[in-house]
């Protein structure tokens, strides 16, 4: 039985750092990771199995968008035996579209912080 799909107990995200922003600007920066996202849109957890039966893709290539979409932190997932059952952070992909909305106020002046790591900012 698949686990249940919510974010109880994951951390609620904080602003974002102009490096998170990044990550997610490049998870979302390719179709198909793209259309697993779509894919994850129906609230229930899924195993990859499920998510190569959508996409005209080897297992191994979407497995490989699955990492990166959740060292994006676009994803999570829950072991379950041999089964890693995936779920979308919802509440990420919501905090980095009011992140990006920020970007084109005006009256604004947030400057996002990078740092470079050995470097104070």
């Amino acid at each position: 039985m698949p686990p249940q799909c919510c974010e109880d107990g994951l951390p609620e995200p904080g602003p974002m750092t102009g490096e998170q922003i990044a990550a997610v600007g490049k998870a979302l920066g390719h179709p198909a990771r793209v259309a697993i996202l779509e894919f994850f849109k129906e609230c229930r957890p899924h195993i990859v199995g499920e998510v190569v039966a959508q996409l005209p893709l080897a297992q191994s290539t979407v497995s490989e968008h699955l990492r990166i979409l959740r060292e994006a932190d676009l994803l999570f997932s829950t072991e379950d035996g041999p089964k890693t059952w995936y779920c979308m952070r919802r509440s990420v992909l919501h905090r980095f579209a009011e992140t990006v909305e920020t970007l084109t106020e005006e009256s604004d002046p947030t400057v996002i912080q990078l740092t470079t790591p050995g470097r104070e900012s």
